[in-house]
């Protein structure tokens, strides 16, 4: 046999090898008990360890193929075969169906039995142990006053620091702790009772090589687990000549050997004898009560671990209803929480104002520092948040991994590298994509939490593993020494009810927005009817105003002219500017007529080269942008769409022409081109949905925020009628009336002082 030994470290250890590793074929039991494989129905022995002969004075020879009467003597067998037929649950870990005299130096011993994976009836004689610090009799009285006592307590902790002191107390063990899984497969002590003298272990933390996967699983699937004697020599476990010799499935016997690297774990610790109680939550392997014993082996008399067995089921019920019953209070809040944003949310026009101006708001959700609405290319911030183009960075990673509703980490910058630069503020995500045709998110941010892990030994520090014939296996670590490691970059875990609160808000603002929309359709079948009558009424009215206005006009420019010689300097001002209103009401009529004819006008769409229509309007435009000094540009490929040329002809002169208009740099620039996806989210939905997107952008004064969407308004300006060259008021109403004609959308993003983006989505 040849070993090729190389090193590694228990963070970085390759565990696939190790957790493929099948301990429950070992072919080998422990010495403390004897294991027989019986053929049914006749109960004739198969399979037999090979220590028969120092227990019962009995070889295997002389019991294979013998019937299992050759052990229990025909009374006893008897008895055997017919609790065999009737138990009903023997799939499982073994069960005790009697205690039986047998021959030889074990002579009396406790028989368990259960059938195996493959259906083999397996039966071990254990013999008996020996009794803990609680006699027989008081047994019962103590465990039920230990769950009394258990069930007074308030916390998780003191919880398990009861446990473990009662356990030790009626075990005997030097040493009686709890241990919980992590999520990544570690492992940390929460509470420990010990023998005075021994090393606490309580806050050490365990890499994931100690516990291998196999180990994890063998260890869910029975509530004891005991090892009287850690430097026991293994027995295997003989067939009959001429029976099949594959390895058994020991995966459920009481007397199954354990692996060489646990057993070798343990000498290297210091402990003689060990018992492990399993903890589950909701099915789930959550921990271990570990009892250890320092000072010799010890063989925990059966009735001991039974009552050690009953007390692992109930710690199990115990814990799972004390986390349900915070989870139930803290869900209960987060419930209520929804009702009331519910209730904001309906208060106002869309639902970020709901989520976000009121007292209760995002914050109040989870105790999250930060909090974000993105939606439509718009970041809606509470608290501490990273800046704009993180998030913008972040929510473009988010669209492209997120395939699902929601993505939480406590430990961001693991898994988006660029988080590093913002994770004192954001370690923690919660993200919500509230619908899966828009990128629009809700998100939580949790703050970066620094803590100081104590681990039982260095897990940078190498760790042996040995391929001996081939297979490889992990050796046992020999250093425990106190080693800190200070993490960063990670908040504190996400709860799963928060996880399932975040899931039910979804649902409540996805039922808040189909609402708004029902009652939008409403609202907008009734404004199309008024839409239909106001038009005509503008139509008549803006037509039967410009004559009574012409009339004005001419009549004070006749008196102008005729009686100029008897009209003073102040009537003839007067005057003046009696005309100058009336050309600007008539401007404003004709904008209003002209408004109201698209309504009626017939869409007479063909196909039209967006790049030559362009070119046409900067062509009309070419001595006024080489007055104004502005340089346009039409960047890549433009697209042929269905369209009305004249209309969108009008619809490119009103936005070029603003461009122009409002930019007070001294190097004005305008650029026209087709948008990307990652150029604005609400692009990149327009684009998901089919539609192609155009835009015409410049380096202007820009719009702030709250008055983008006045300048759709008919006859709204934002500045004084005559600055930056004047004008009605009407054009960009006409120009997004036009689009919206062609089932198209027009919407602005902008940011005062560095420029304007107009973007037209149309169907193709």
């Amino acid at each position: 046999m040849t070993a090729n030994r190389e090193t590694i470290t228990a963070q970085n250890v390759d565990l696939s090898n190790c957790d493929r590793e099948q301990v429950q074929f070992c072919n080998a039991i422990q010495p403390h008990g004897i294991l027989l494989v019986l053929d049914e129905p006749d109960f004739t022995i198969r399979r037999a360890s090979a220590n028969t002969n120092s227990l019962l004075g009995l070889t295997p020879n002389e019991l294979l193929g013998q019937s299992i009467d050759r052990v229990l003597g025909r009374r006893q067998g008897d008895q055997f075969r017919e609790l065999v037929r009737h138990e009903k649950n023997l799939t499982g870990p073994p069960t005790c169906l009697l205690t039986a005299s047998v021959p030889g130096p074990m002579t009396e011993a406790h028989v368990f039995t259960h059938r195996n994976q493959d259906g083999l009836l397996m039966v071990e004689l254990e013999s008996k142990g020996e009794a803990g610090r609680v006699s027989l009799p008081d047994l019962y009285s103590e465990v039920r006053a230990s769950m009394a006592q258990l069930e007074r307590t308030e916390s998780l902790l003191e919880f398990f620091n009861l446990a473990v002191t009662r356990i030790r107390h009626f075990t005997g063990y030097d040493r009686v702790l709890a241990y919980q899984f992590l999520e990544d497969g570690s492992g940390r002590v929460l509470a420990e009772d010990r023998e005075e003298g021994l090393e606490s272990y309580v806050g050490l933390h365990y890499p994931a090589s100690d516990i291998p996967e196999p180990a994890r699983r063998l260890f869910s699937m029975k509530w004891v687990s005991h090892l009287p004697n850690v430097d026991y020599a293994a027995v295997p476990v003989l067939a009959a000549d001429g029976e099949d010799g594959n390895p058994l499935d020991l995966s459920y016997s009481i007397l199954r050997s354990v692996s060489i690297m646990y057993s070798g774990y343990l000498k290297n610790m210091g402990v003689k004898s060990t018992m492990v109680l399993t903890l589950l939550n909701n099915g789930k392997l959550w921990g271990l009560i570990s009892c250890m014993h320092h000072q010799s082996s010890k063989h925990l008399a059966y009735e001991h671990r039974t009552a050690a067995e009953f007390l692992a089921h109930l710690l199990s019920l115990a814990m799972a209803s004390k986390e349900e019953l915070q989870n139930r209070d803290y869900a209960r809040q987060l419930s209520q929480l929804h009702a009331r944003m519910m209730e904001q949310m309906l208060r106002h026009m869309n639902f970020q104002e709901g989520l976000l101006r009121h007292d209760t708001n995002l914050l109040s959700y989870f105790g999250a520092t930060g909090a974000v609405i993105a939606v439509d290319d718009h970041l809606h911030k509470l608290g501490t948040t990273p800046d704009d183009d993180q998030l913008r960075g972040l929510i473009g990673w988010l669209i492209d991994r997120m395939d699902q509703e929601s993505f939480a980490t406590d430990r961001l910058s693991t898994v988006y590298p660029p988080a590093e630069s913002f994770r004192a503020a954001a370690s923690g995500l919660l993200g919500l994509r509230l619908f899966a045709h828009k990128p629009q998110f809700i998100l939580w941010f949790l703050p970066e939490v620094e803590t100081t892990v104590n681990w039982a030994g260095d897990p940078h520090k190498p760790v042996e593993v040995s391929r001996i014939n081939g297979i490889e296996q992990l050796m046992p670590r020999t250093s425990f020494a106190l080693w800190k490691e200070l993490v960063r970059g990670a908040s504190r875990p996400w709860k799963a009810v928060e996880l399932t609160a975040a899931a039910d808000l979804r649902r409540v603002i996805v039922d808040v927005v189909l609402r708004k929309a029902d009652e939008l359709t409403c609202i907008n079948e009734e404004l199309s009817r008024s839409n239909v009558e106001l038009d005509a009424f503008s139509y008549i009215a803006s037509h039967d105003l410009k004559e009574p206005l012409r009339g004005i006009h001419n009549y004070s420019q006749f008196v102008l002219e005729d009686y100029a010689d008897k009209l003073d300097d102040e009537g003839k001002h007067k005057l003046q500017t009696m005309m100058r209103l009336t050309e600007r009401m008539d401007e404003l009529i004709n904008g209003l007529l002209h408004y109201s004819r698209l309504s009626r006008e017939k869409l007479e769409a063909e196909s039209t080269d967006i790049a030559s229509l362009v070119q046409r309007v900067v062509q009309s435009l070419t001595p006024r942008l080489e007055e104004l000094h502005v340089a346009i540009r039409v960047l890549g490929t433009l697209p042929t769409l269905p369209l009305n040329p004249v209309m969108f002809q009008e619809v490119f002169l009103n936005l070029i022409t603003n461009a122009m208009k409002y930019n007070d740099k001294p190097d004005k620039w305008i650029k026209v081109g087709a948008a990307t996806k990652s150029q604005s989210s609400r692009a990149a939905t327009a684009m998901a949905e089919g539609q192609v997107v155009v835009y015409v952008k410049d380096n202007g004064i820009g719009i702030p925020t709250e008055r983008q969407e006045q300048i759709f308004q008919i006859f709204r300006r934002l500045h004084a009628r005559d600055a930056y060259g004047g004008g009605t008021g009407v054009g960009l109403t006409i120009a997004k009336k036009i689009v919206e004609r062609h089932g198209g959308r027009l919407w602005v993003e902008s940011e005062p002082n560095v420029g304007t983006t107009f973007f037209v989505a149309l169907p193709r």
